[in-house]
């Protein structure tokens, strides 16, 4: 258990450090107050040590847990429980999603509704599209075709909806896929496809949490349609403890999957040794109310003030692009990630290719959030769009495994400093909150493209 502690501090600093050092030196050219600097400091060794026990928890816990709920789901040959126990599941977990918390308050500011209600129906979204996405490993139904239903039902709702709308939907769909969700959603993915036996297992564990991340814009495109952007009046948060915040967040996130895991071990797992699970959930809560507790009190003001102070510098697209750079190279998801497909093609595709073109594809996603900001009528769906007609047209003709790794991927870039720091600076560069949503949604796509053209780079490889 220490090694694993000792890993991830070693990789969480690798994604906080780059950061902290930009900060520094864009501030020597545009300072900001220096309690704001020493506050983001200290919130850069909250992040760093909040992260490092969360992941640990989650790995001693969360992960094993998905796994035996998976298990118990591949047992059941009732579709109808299966589908109503994803919903529930899909919910619960959601709700434990420390980027999706910290998307929620900044969205709150923006629509005028409470941070909780705005994750229930999110969290909802989710847990429909999981129920959907195990429906169809046990259908063994074509993933690019549910893909390409699902996103045509998409882009239909895009159509009656505004830009907030579509840009809070898609960033709540990044934000939703993180470090607690993806563990959790591939274990139960893995359990349930185990029912495939060793051919299509493989191709049937991936992909689930690609379709959970469709549940998060379709529900926020749904919500977005209660919300009049016109009259939305964008006002400054009422302060409170960044302490308390944290813990009451991490209470409302941890408390309900542990519940469900107390009872359906009373009741189906009857686990003899719980002592790891037990002290991975107490990790799990710790870690994230230290990491809420730094976002909040150091990261999140510091990055929209100095946004503000970068507003009209004319080559702030480029500040966007070193972000984007530095973020997606850092974040621990991305690393295993690339393992990931370099072991499923058996080395045809290294890793270094992977990390090489994931972080120019997020580095260029990033710098157009900013050109978004800054260019008037310069929308989010001109980008998403044909982002994902692309993304959905290559899935037609790749291996079905990239697919489900592409969109599983989707969430991958944007992790822990995509929804903290730079989205509050695109927040600040935009001069308020709602004008700065987007950025995630642009993050959150590159990948799906890139590993769909590597997947048919890897086609003609082994057609050739």
């Amino acid at each position: 258990m220490a090694i694993i502690f000792k890993d991830e501090v070693k990789q969480n600093a690798k994604a906080v450090v780059p950061i902290a050092i930009l900060v520094l030196i864009l501030n020597l050219f545009r300072p900001v107050d220096n309690k704001l600097i020493g506050n983001f400091l200290l919130g850069c060794l909250g992040v760093i040590l909040g992260l490092s026990i969360f992941l640990t928890g989650v790995d001693l816990s969360i992960s094993k847990i998905g796994s035996f709920m998976g298990d118990f789901i591949a047992k059941s040959e009732n579709i109808l429980k299966v589908v109503i126990f994803g919903i529930f599941i899909g919910f619960i977990i959601s709700v434990a999603e420390p980027d999706f918390l910290i998307l929620a308050n900044q969205v709150r500011s923006a629509v005028g509704l409470g941070s909780f209600l705005i994750v229930a129906i999110i969290s909802a979204g989710v847990g429909v599209m999981i129920s959907i996405g195990l429906y169809r490993i046990f259908k063994e139904i074509k993933l690019s075709s549910l893909m390409m239903v699902v996103y045509g039902v998409i882009f239909i709702i895009m159509l009656i909806t505004n830009d907030l709308g579509h840009a809070i939907a898609f960033d709540a769909s990044g934000a939703t896929t993180g470090a607690m969700t993806t563990p959790f959603i591939i274990a139960l993915g893995l359990g349930v496809s185990k029912l495939k036996g060793e051919s299509k297992g493989e191709e049937n564990s991936f992909g689930l949490v690609g379709i959970a991340s469709a549940g998060p814009i379709l529900a926020g495109l749904l919500m977005s349609l209660s919300i009049d952007s016109s009259n939305v009046l964008i006002e400054e948060m009422a302060h409170t403890s960044a302490l308390y915040s944290g813990f009451k967040s991490a209470t409302f996130a941890i408390v309900p999957i542990s519940l469900v895991f107390f009872v359906m071990d009373k009741l189906v797992f009857k686990i003899k040794n719980k002592k790891n699970i037990n002290l991975g959930l107490i990790y799990t809560y710790l870690g994230l109310i230290i990491f809420l507790a730094s976002v909040e009190g150091g990261f999140m003001e510091l990055a929209r003030v100095m946004g503000e102070n970068y507003a009209d510098f004319k080559l702030v697209p480029l500040i966007g692009f070193i972000l984007g750079l530095l973020v997606v190279l850092a974040e621990p998801a991305v690393f295993v990630l690339s393992e990931q497909v370099e072991e499923v093609t058996g080395g045809s595709i290294h890793k270094s290719s992977i990390m090489k073109a994931l972080s120019l594809g997020v580095a260029f996603a990033v710098m157009l959030a900013m050109f978004r900001i800054k260019i008037e009528g310069f929308k989010l769906w001109m980008l998403i769009v044909p982002g994902f007609l692309l993304a959905l047209i290559l899935s037609r003709n790749v291996p079905q495994l990239f697919v489900g790794i592409a969109f599983d991927s989707g969430g991958v870039a944007s992790g822990p400093m995509t929804a903290t720091f730079i989205l509050a600076f695109c927040q600040g560069v935009a001069g308020n909150v709602a004008d700065g949503f987007g950025v995630i949604a642009f993050v959150a796509l590159m990948p799906v493209i890139t590993i769909m053209i590597m997947g048919s780079f890897y086609k003609e490889a082994i057609e050739g």
